[in-house]
């Protein structure tokens, strides 16, 4: 991770609410925050605010750790009488072939398609709803101040962007505005799991809004358009712990657009409660089967009220 500071920008029709910033803010504002703005205030002072990117940090932990990544479509997961865990079966994504991993303790994280669990275990409901956000990379440049962006909402646009310089001086903008909603059945069906495309009208809005408050960016070309789908259980709160009835099966997802800054802690709560049987941290709030209510013999009722769009 890197610390950097965080300003907070509402849109502007002119250049005055930078001149002011200049004034007030000067070593906090970014050389690329040369456009139209309001009103802009910090945040954050880069002493208790920091970044990490994905993709890098994901990378650096799986070298850290020297497990072997193995990719393919998981189908099922095989328990004994018992109900223990006995192996995980998968198509490998090269060859196609079906494949057996043996295993006695499996952890489900697959952001918003860990719903298809509740095909596996019986004893489980796992609502989930996936919210698919397109978001833009913009082309490197030399030297890119590192001050990240949370914006007012521009009625303009439709947007309400983030702004996040990277290490390798590109940026990454998200609050794009106009994401669709993925329901459980359509994940479970595997719903953009391959290909998860951006809309080409966001990416334009977007590349707009940001170029208002940049004129540095006006000339310069995206690097990246795409789009992700953020894993939503109707309470907002993720999925953590053990599937009741069942040995060796946990479940570790939900986590909205938290699941990267949130990881190391939900990892080493889920290790505490695999490898000592309980965890450091309270996890009951997060219970797997909270949307599990028994009605009849084996029948089940879901329960729970949507709270929309989560931030």
């Amino acid at each position: 991770y890197r610390k950097l500071p965080v300003l907070s920008v509402a849109p502007g029709t002119n250049s005055k609410g930078g001149k002011t910033a200049r004034s007030s803010l000067s070593s906090l504002m970014p050389a690329w925050l040369d456009g139209n703005m309001g009103r802009v205030s910090a945040m954050g002072m880069g002493d208790d605010t920091a970044q990490v990117t994905p993709k890098e940090f994901v990378t650096k932990m799986i070298e850290k750790s020297g497990v072997e990544v193995i990719l393919g479509e998981c189908t099922g997961v095989e328990t004994d009488d018992d109900n223990q865990v006995t192996a995980v079966t998968y198509t490998d994504r090269e060859t196609k072939d079906q494949c057996t991993l043996e295993a006695d303790t499996v952890v489900v994280s697959a952001g918003p398609w860990s719903c298809i669990a509740e095909d596996w275990f019986d004893t489980v409901d796992l609502p989930m709803e996936g919210v698919k956000s397109t978001s833009i990379v913009w082309e490197k440049k030399d030297n890119v101040d590192a001050t990240a962006l949370f914006c007012g909402e521009d009625n303009r646009f439709g947007t309400h962007l983030e702004v996040y310089p990277r290490p390798d001086n590109s940026i990454y903008i998200c609050g794009i505005g106009g994401s669709d909603y993925i329901s459980t059945s359509e994940l479970k069906a595997g719903a953009f799991r391959e290909e998860c495309n951006a809309k080409e009208d966001r990416v334009k809005a977007a590349s707009d809004a940001f170029k208002q408050m940049s004129a540095t960016y006006r000339d310069a070309e995206l690097e990246k358009v795409q789009a992700c789908m953020r894993p939503c259980p109707p309470d907002a709160k993720p999925y953590m712990g053990s599937i009741p009835g069942y040995k060796g099966a946990y479940i570790n997802a939900g986590h909205n657009c938290w699941g990267i800054a949130w990881a190391p802690a939900c990892g080493k709560a889920m290790s505490e409660l695999i490898i000592d049987g309980e965890s450091s941290i309270d996890l009951r709030p997060f219970d797997p089967a909270r949307f599990t209510t028994k009605v009849s013999g084996r029948g089940r009722k879901r329960r729970g009220e949507s709270v929309g769009e989560q931030w």
